[in-house]
């Protein structure tokens, strides 16, 4: 058999360990690590879950595998070696300067909401909650949507789930939800109502409609016979965040762009920016990359005049930067 061929085979026998009593935490974590690394073995960035339909994401495997990451060596769980708070800190104060609000949304991996689709025996106890690694940004000043208990409520009576099944990303109604909390937390602030008046921008948010995708944890040579998965779309027009002269700022990795920007990207119209933009009543400056978010924080390297009037920067991006992050930009030149 054809090189290529083995590691496919492989990768396609990648599962999630068929255990039959309940996992703690520690046990969790272990089962995660253990797939990533047999992904990693078998060069895939995929695992099959326990639960028929279900892919993960390797690197959100190896993020979870570190389990209380925050409580370890940065330099042995994290894969820059540099703990991310002091970071996010600092971009913090130099925005509390310019008069700017910092709001940091972490998106929790899929296994961590639905850690029994990837190991039998897992439920929600067998996660860590990452809300004492969270407190240390919120106590530093930063506002935290901690979305983890938001989303595992919300699974007693979802009609869908709230992730892909075979996407790396969460579903369109998780990125509608962010938005909703993001405009919620900005809700009380004069200058949203004031920008949403001078836009005189009317947005339009259709009924919700169903539709299938094929996400892009399916195998390339196996997506045509891949069956679909269905997921529930409420899509916004206008779409495009073009305005740089908004006075909110959304920053992020992909978490920004799926169901927004097209392509491979799966749609256009129902991601975080275009719901966030609709329920603000007015357009937001898109800064985001497809790789890392703290690379994204190049398109904010601005001049002053790009800061006038600005009012809050909103950071998306994946939990798993945490620990899987390569190089965090700790010097943002930000104007003084």
């Amino acid at each position: 058999m054809p090189k290529t061929k083995t590691v496919l085979a492989a990768a396609l026998a990648l599962s999630a360990p068929q255990l039959a009593f309940s996992l703690d935490a520690p046990s969790f974590a272990k089962a995660c690590a253990a797939a990533a690394e047999k992904a990693e073995e078998a060069k895939a960035r995929w695992v099959r879950g326990a639960d028929e339909g279900w892919l993960f994401l390797k690197s959100e495997l190896a993020h979870l595998g570190a389990g209380k990451f925050w409580e370890k060596d940065w330099g042995e769980v994290s894969r820059s070696g540099t703990d991310p708070v002091p970071v996010l800190l600092a971009l913090n104060e130099k925005l509390s300067a310019l008069g700017v609000k910092f709001i940091f949304v972490p998106v929790p991996p899929k296994a961590a909401i639905y850690p029994d689709k990837f190991a039998a025996g897992a439920d929600a106890g067998s996660v860590a909650a990452t809300a004492p690694f969270l407190k240390r940004l919120s106590d530093g000043g930063v506002s935290v949507i901690d979305l983890e208990p938001v989303l595992r409520a919300a699974r007693a009576d979802e009609a869908s789930p709230s992730y892909c099944m075979t996407d790396s990303h969460p579903a369109p109604s998780t990125c509608e939800l962010i938005a909703s909390l993001v405009a919620e937390e900005l809700g009380g602030e004069d200058w949203v109502a004031e920008a949403a008046k001078a836009a005189a921008q009317n947005f339009t948010v259709a009924d919700p409609i169903e539709v299938e995708i094929k996400g892009d944890l399916i195998p390339d040579d196996k997506r045509a016979g891949w069956p679909a998965e269905k997921v529930s779309v409420s899509k916004v027009s206008p779409v495009k965040p073009d305005d740089a002269a908004s006075p909110v700022i959304l920053l992020g990795d992909s978490h920004t762009l799926i169901f927004h920007e097209g392509g491979e990207m799966l749609m256009t119209g129902a991601g975080v920016p275009d719901h966030l933009q609709a329920k603000l009543g007015f357009k937001v400056y898109l800064a985001a990359s497809r790789g890392s978010s703290s690379q994204a924080q190049r398109q904010i390297y601005k001049g002053a005049d790009f800061w006038d009037g600005k009012k809050a920067l909103v950071w998306v991006a994946s939990a798993r930067e945490f620990t899987q992050e390569r190089k965090w930009l700790k010097l943002p030149r930000l104007p003084k």
